[in-house]
């Protein structure tokens, strides 16, 4: 496989009627925080708490059920000035590879305590 490329797999087993888990929101998100973790530690910035609360907005448009948005709102306490945790935020958004894979528009709405 050529340097720049990876792969990852998933497996998927019916049990029955039409239940299932959709993980769409969900990857977005944990894909924002993983990314935002990683740019922390590089920058050197250390996380004091971090959690997040993402939502989907589903609209019909052109007669097919498609989620238009998703709204990530991250709640962060960390070490540093907001103005840097900002930046790094700002950072994490760009770079998130789920949310730059999707056609639906991902927006982070952070929320950010001092943390000292």
């Amino acid at each position: 496989m050529e340097q720049d490329k990876w792969l990852y797999h998933n497996t998927l087993k019916w049990k029955g009627e039409k239940k299932a888990d959709l993980k769409f929101i969900e990857s977005a998100n944990v894909c924002y925080m993983t990314t935002l973790l990683g740019t922390m530690k590089n920058m050197g910035v250390e996380l004091i708490s971090y959690e997040s609360r993402a939502e989907g907005i589903l609209e019909t448009v052109d007669k097919m059920k498609i989620f238009t948005r998703i709204i990530i709102r991250p709640r962060i306490k960390a070490r540093d000035t907001e103005a840097k945790i900002r930046l790094i935020l700002n950072h994490a958004e760009k770079r998130c590879l789920v949310a730059n894979s999707m056609k639906t528009q991902v927006i982070i709405e952070p929320e950010i305590e001092p943390g000292g």
